[in-house]
């Protein structure tokens, strides 16, 4: 028998049962050969396929070795509330009956990977938005929702992207060594996102610092004159182009409505005519503390107004790096005390935190994918390795088989360790204790089973 379902919660891979042999085959016959031997085929596979949807589990196949097995889950077609199989995280061996090139996402690729970059970079000569001051009403458009999935995101808001561009090119989201974490206040890191924005220029012969600032306490009275140095007539200004300025800063206080500035001396609340965006949250600011951007317009009674916000969660202020959740900020302190293990023996480590979608090819398929974290290990001799950090402790199943479909693609870049360690199966080990021993065999990167016995120091 090589066919066995497994636990989707806690513990989470844990068998439940092995198939029968005559429930494998017809789950092989019905669900991979598209054919029914007899009634008794399509009840065993019917069967199988209930069990797993109201006992939330897998079904796992033994046709590939190693650490990431063909899975697949129970899908419920809702046009035709049809019970179907998908396949999540790697392809079933291409002799298996269950084979099926991939399909996913309408924007996914054979190989799981995204189509296009939802997640691209921002050109500052070409990012303000359209001047509709002299526009006309018409007909209501559609409206466009910002997807803040990351498994299913389609491009990302102007807004976002200047921010994350920002981020990158202050190198905020890079830093090394690993093993003592970046600790410095939040006005220097304010400082080097001015100096990067001072460096550039949003049109010839005019700085980028001249409409991003870093001033939220700004009155009324200097923002309009701010405005006014922007709007002059003599001033070089991109063709077609809205005045706007923007603010950035960091909150503890942020919601679909609202974002706030506070200082010692007091604070300021922000309310975006548009609302804030809040990087892959559906709640109210649940994980503070955050980077806010927000961007000002005057407004059609001639009045500053601000326009729209974005938020972004950070690892901490003293080290902004953007996290994409809470169970980033535990993988991302859980990396750094693997660094200070290591003590310098797998080489010098540098991290990164990908904001832009990577394009990797897979078997001639290209596509892009986003790993959560990257680091980069290079040895005395000049030798460097590749390690591919992927946050997996999420509670919905549905978003953890999505993320998994992209693995594939990521292993292009480097080995691929999840956090939890070998996810989905449940590992009586901590990520730090995996990782370990992963860092300390990055010739050959043993499994976790061979990397038992390598604990690190108490």
């Amino acid at each position: 028998m090589v066919m066995k379902l497994i636990r989707k919660k806690a513990p989470r891979g844990a068998l439940k049962r092995w198939l029968t042999e005559e429930e494998e085959t017809a789950v092989k016959n019905i669900f991979g050969h598209k054919q029914a031997r007899n009634a008794q085929d399509r009840a065993l596979a019917e069967y199988v396929i209930l069990e797993m949807r109201e006992s939330e589990l897998w079904l796992q196949c033994s046709c590939l070795a190693g650490d990431t097995p063909a899975l697949n889950s129970a899908k419920l077609m809702s046009e035709t509330q049809t019970l179907f199989l998908s396949g999540f995280g790697h392809s079933h061996d291409p002799s298996c009956p269950m084979f099926r090139v991939f399909k996913g996402d309408e924007d996914a690729t054979r190989s799981g990977t995204r189509q296009a970059a939802g997640s691209k970079r921002l050109n500052y000569r070409d990012f303000l938005p359209a001047d509709e001051s002299e526009t006309t009403i018409k007909a209501q458009g559609k409206p466009v929702t910002a997807g803040d999935d990351r498994t299913r995101r389609k491009r990302r808001p102007r807004l976002t992207r200047l921010l994350l561009t920002l981020i990158e090119d202050a190198g905020l989201n890079t830093f090394s060594p690993v093993s003592q974490l970046p600790n410095k206040t939040a006005r220097i890191w304010l400082d080097a996102l001015a100096a990067s924005a001072d460096a550039q220029e949003f049109i010839r012969g005019r700085r980028l610092s001249e409409i991003i600032r870093f001033q939220p306490a700004m009155g009324e009275a200097a923002q309009e004159r701010l405005m006014l140095t922007l709007e002059c007539p003599d001033a070089n200004w991109p063709a077609g182009k809205a005045r706007v300025f923007y603010q950035i800063f960091m909150s503890d206080l942020v919601s679909r409505e609202h974002a706030t500035f506070a200082w010692n001396g007091g604070e300021r609340m922000f309310a975006p005519e548009k609302g804030v965006s809040i990087n892959g949250e559906s709640q109210e600011g649940v994980r503070p503390p955050y980077w806010v951007i927000l961007a000002f317009r005057r407004g059609a009674e001639g009045t500053i107004i601000c326009s729209e916000g974005y938020a972004h969660a950070l690892f901490r202020r003293t080290c902004p790096v953007p996290v994409d959740s809470g169970l980033e900020r535990q993988t991302l302190e859980g990396i750094a005390e693997v660094a200070r293990w290591l003590k310098g023996k797998a080489g010098d480590l540098t991290l990164v935190k990908p904001l832009f979608d990577i394009e990797v090819d897979v078997e001639g398929d290209k596509g892009f994918v986003l790993p959560d974290f990257i680091i980069q290990a290079r040895k005395p001799d000049g030798r460097e390795h590749t390690v591919v950090i992927e946050t997996m402790g999420y509670t919905d199943d549905e978003y953890c088989e999505r993320k998994a479909e992209q693995h594939k693609g990521m292993r292009t870049l480097g080995t691929l360790q999840t956090d939890p360690p070998r996810w989905p199966q449940e590992v009586d080990k901590r990520f730090t204790n995996h990782l370990y021993g992963v860092m300390l065999n990055l010739e050959g990167v043993k499994t976790s089973d061979e990397t038992q016995t390598l604990m690190p120091p108490t």
